[in-house]
């Protein structure tokens, strides 16, 4: 049967402790250096970057320029000349948070 003296008890609980201590640090970083990417303005997932080109079809339409539409899982706002609902557009640019649009030839 194997009996741990109290010293060496004592260092292992240490070692454990630091490891543990050591790993937590590491994904921490990692952690809050992913939400800093994903909090930052600049993201691509907030800025549209990724949506330039993608054609769209508007279920409500523009009104005056304005409209919204669902692109992902995420409600944008879009700007662009007045179209029906139903009409195709494509993304052209962005604008802050703003999703800017031009109409589809058809």
């Amino acid at each position: 049967m194997f009996v741990l003296q109290t010293g060496h008890l004592y260092h292992m609980i240490w070692f454990v402790l630091f490891a543990c201590s050591v790993f937590a640090l590491y994904f921490w970083r990692q952690h809050r250096q992913r939400q800093r990417e994903l909090d930052s303005p600049l993201a691509s997932h907030r800025s549209g970057h990724s949506h330039i080109g993608q054609v769209i079809v508007l279920e409500q339409g523009l009104q005056n320029g304005n409209g919204r539409i669902r692109l992902g899982n995420r409600d944008w706002p879009i700007r662009g000349p007045n179209l029906p609902p139903g009409a195709k557009a494509r993304v052209t640019g962005v604008d802050g948070t703003v999703l800017l649009v031009d109409r589809v030839a058809a």
